[in-house]
């Protein structure tokens, strides 16, 4: 019987302490990662720390009502379900996406691309609505060109530019 006890007690140790790393392993970019997107697009950096990490975190982490946007489970393919999580952050919906829908409208189109992404960020960032569309053309490539980088995606060494935007995947 001890023998039973003893692997069983070795077994719910092993798995506390598998699901306590899967539970600590923060949100966002490594500082590796961010180190690499502000040398390949600082101008991107800079004006990210500006107007995006006050709500999405430092290392794209997300804050508060706002979901993570980079590394793991960042920029998925179609909108996250907000019935489908507990983390607060990802279950706020944007209500100025919500109510220029029609309804029964996904909230946006789908990332599959750094062209998807500069399409959204270019029309909905930054918050609040006052301040939307308020970067030039270039602050929002570079924006994009950090993220992407951050994120762990493949982009060209002349970075990403509306020429090849479309041909440059999201990392998954």
């Amino acid at each position: 019987m001890s023998l039973v006890r003893l692997v069983l007690g070795s077994l719910t140790l092993s798995l506390a302490a598998t699901l306590g790393a899967c539970a600590a392993t923060p949100l966002g970019a490594t500082e590796a990662a961010i180190a690499g997107a502000q040398q390949k697009s600082p101008q991107g950096a800079d004006i990210y720390a500006r107007e995006c990490a006050g709500c999405h975190g430092k290392r794209g982490e997300g804050l508060s009502a706002s979901p993570n946007i980079i590394g793991a489970g960042a920029l998925p393919t179609y909108a996250r379900d907000p019935s489908t999580t507990g983390n607060v952050a990802l279950q706020a919906e944007n209500q100025q996406q919500q109510n220029l829908r029609p309804p029964g409208q996904q909230t946006r189109q789908p990332f599959k691309t750094a062209a998807d992404l500069e399409e959204f960020v270019s029309h909905w960032m930054p918050l609040p609505q006052s301040r939307v569309g308020s970067l030039k053309p270039e602050e929002y490539w570079a924006v994009v060109n950090f993220i992407l980088v951050a994120h762990g995606s493949p982009v060209p060494p002349e970075g990403v530019t509306p020429a090849n935007a479309a041909n440059v995947p999201i990392a998954r």
